[in-house]
């Protein structure tokens, strides 16, 4: 599928036609700006993510600038996933040194893991 993206600036004509329209799920970003580490999700992914349900029952995931385990257990209060891209190309680009980088990977997605879901995948 090709993947909607919606922004807080999306008005809620434009929710309404992707929400007709779209397939897999949404990709709700979180903020206006550039991707990258933030120290907070804001309010606005919230705030979008409630548009976006009333006009489809889609999942919604939520990216841009998440980069923590309270970021992402805060982004699954509301939405369906959370989308963790620039702190993973972060972690890549400092591991190559070592020659490590799938192990460092690894251990950093797992850091980032809330126990809901390490309790999940182990069942």
């Amino acid at each position: 599928y090709l993947i909607s993206l919606i922004a807080p600036t999306t008005s809620d004509d434009r929710l309404r036609s992707i929400g007709e329209r779209a397939r897999g799920f949404l990709y709700a970003v979180s903020r206006a700006g550039v991707t990258g580490a933030q120290k907070e999700t804001g309010e606005s992914a919230e705030t979008l993510v409630k548009r976006a349900r009333r006009f489809t029952d889609l999942p919604i995931a939520v990216g841009f600038g998440i980069s923590t385990r309270s970021q992402i257990e805060e982004v699954w209060k509301y939405a369906d996933a959370a989308v963790v891209g620039s702190a993973i190309v972060a972690e890549i680009e400092r591991s190559i040194a070592t020659g490590n980088t799938v192990e460092t990977i690894r251990d950093f997605i797992g850091g980032l893991l809330p126990q809901v879901a390490k309790d999940a995948a182990e069942s």
